[in-house]
């Protein structure tokens, strides 16, 4: 059983007592069809006493909770669920959240060893995060696009980032969650042997990863104006500036921003264009830090 179905369930067992007459609630089909429980008659939801007695069983089977007075249990990892049950797989958070993937122009140096370049193409090395005690890097850079991470030897880069170690933000879905690699960047940031820069994508939503990265700069082309310029010789719709707007209604929140990213939004307000990391890639254009 899910964490928001557990839940709603221990609410209705806490406030209705078996017989009740319940309002109809998209939840309670759920119930009926995934477990069997309680019955639909004149527009009402009821269950019984018995019903209550098999789905508590049933719930303290898979979760080992008591459905009407234990909190939800937190997910364990697949490694300590097979330790316990033969379902590994229960309750269990995707395996990929433990770690990170991260890369480097020149070999990663962490935990004072060098570990050499790929010779294949790469998009790095995916590592458990918590075994990371150092990095022997200046400068960490979360990226936003995955396609970047195997082609950092083709950016047009500051000289500083050229001894950078680059963390891939992650993707905003289950199997590539993004607190990761955001709780291992943050870990370096009262350090001041090393300075956190956020590479994004020039659109609004990447204007707001960059602003809440808690990062010293923003790794964005020099010339933004010319940069948004060249999406106009681009062939298709224009569609990121159209789909983000609560980023936008976020922006227009936060005045003053930092000077490089209210120069952005200020472009994109007139233009109604955005930018991908991938453009700035194949397009050659120079990156530039600026200070958040």
């Amino acid at each position: 059983m899910q964490k928001g179905l557990f839940n709603d369930t221990q609410k209705l067992l806490r406030k209705y007592s078996a017989g009740d007459k319940i309002p109809s609630k998209e939840y309670l089909k759920r119930l009926k069809s995934d477990y069997d429980f309680g019955v639909f008659s004149a527009g009402y939801f009821t269950y019984a006493i018995a019903d209550k007695i098999r789905l508590i069983n049933k719930v303290k089977q898979q979760l080992d909770a008591h459905l009407e007075f234990d909190p939800y249990p937190e997910p364990q990892s697949r490694h300590d669920n097979s330790k316990t049950d033969r379902n590994e797989k229960l309750n269990s958070y995707p395996v990929s959240r433990d770690f990170i993937l991260i890369n480097s122009i020149n070999g990663l140096k962490i935990n004072k060893q060098l570990i050499a370049k790929s010779p294949f193409s790469s998009l790095g090395l995916s590592i458990k995060a918590d075994e990371i005690d150092s990095i022997e890097h200046p400068y960490i850079v979360l990226v936003e696009n995955l396609t970047l991470m195997a082609n950092l030897a083709q950016l047009i880069l500051p000289e500083a980032l050229k001894d950078a170690l680059w963390v891939y933000r992650g993707d905003v879905k289950p199997s590539q969650q993004t607190g990761t690699a955001y709780q291992f960047f943050r870990r370096w940031q009262h350090n001041a042997s090393y300075k956190l820069v956020c590479f994004s994508d020039l659109d609004p939503k990447g204007i707001e990863i960059a602003y809440t990265s808690q990062a010293d700069y923003w790794l964005s082309p020099a010339d933004c104006e010319a940069a948004i310029a060249i999406t106009v010789g681009l062939e298709g719709i224009e569609q990121e500036w159209h789909n983000q707007n609560e980023a936008r209604l976020y922006l227009g929140r936060q005045q003053p921003l930092p000077a490089q990213c209210q120069l952005a939004l200020l472009l994109m307000n007139q233009q109604h264009l955005t930018l991908k990391q991938e453009h700035m890639l194949s397009h050659h254009l120079p990156l530039q830090l600026f200070a958040l």
